[in-house]
């Protein structure tokens, strides 16, 4: 019990730092609750819980960038939110078997989307150029709303892409980002409380991991450039996911 609890705790601590440093904690909380024990399903959806109010403080910190079209916001969150609870849906009507065949595509997708960063903006672009933006944005926030719910790890660049070929500029894109994350995982987290999926215990002690390493990730970035964290982080991704696919 004790040494589970330390990989609760580690995972946690790890997360934090990932999350502050470039993003992507779910990568790295996932393996790590699978290692100390947790059933994938129930690891996946005690990693969603513990990774569900991480997003408050930005969105504290970022308020005032949210507040001049909170009307507007909801009414570009919706497709998102519809996603994420059909995803937590799918998630908690997936057999272990189903879970255990598509992660390692979804690890593959949190890999690349740590590792490419902002740079999904200019690829959607390129994907999606003129007046076909708007008419595919509602689409690309269900579809990623879908994939927060079910799995999510570095699912925080995606959805910054998409809000910023929905017209916004970056630093209001980051703002909106953290709003709709918080919001998706609160969507995906009320289903997953009834399901039975989560380890409390392991929640929460990741969570106070999270917040320390958190700090400890926030202080990396002001010794560290964004481009190495992120190669650095998305490496060890790449690490952990070849070991999980020789389990």
């Amino acid at each position: 019990m004790t040494a589970q609890f330390a990989l609760f705790l580690a995972a946690g601590v790890l997360g934090g730092i990932v999350n502050a440093a470039a993003g992507g904690a779910k990568l790295f909380i996932f393996p790590m609750l699978l290692a100390a024990g947790l059933p994938p399903l129930a690891a996946n959806a005690t990693g969603t819980a513990a990774v569900w109010p991480s997003q408050l403080p930005a969105i504290w910190v970022l308020r005032h960038e949210l507040l001049d079209n909170i009307r507007g916001l909801v009414r570009l969150m919706l497709p998102a939110l519809l996603g994420a609870f059909c995803g937590a849906m799918a998630l908690i009507w997936s057999s272990e078997k189903a879970f255990l065949a598509v992660i390692p595509v979804l690890l593959i997708i949190a890999v690349i989307a740590i590792l490419l960063g902002n740079r999904l903006t200019d690829i959607m672009k390129r994907l999606f150029p003129g007046d076909r933006l708007q008419s595919v944005t509602g689409i690309l926030l269900f579809v990623t709303g879908i994939y927060g719910g079910y799995f999510g790890a570095g699912y925080g660049f995606i959805l910054l892409a998409v809000l910023s070929l929905a017209g916004m500029g970056m630093r209001k894109a980051n703002a909106t980002k953290n709003l709709f994350a918080f919001s998706m995982n609160t969507v995906a987290v009320i289903p997953l409380a009834f399901s039975g999926l989560i380890d409390w215990v392991a929640a929460g002690t990741v969570l106070a991991g999270a917040l320390a390493g958190g700090y400890m990730g926030a202080r990396l970035t002001q010794l560290v450039p964004d481009k190495y964290l992120r190669i650095g982080v998305a490496g060890l991704g790449v690490i952990l996911t070849a070991a999980f696919l020789s389990r």
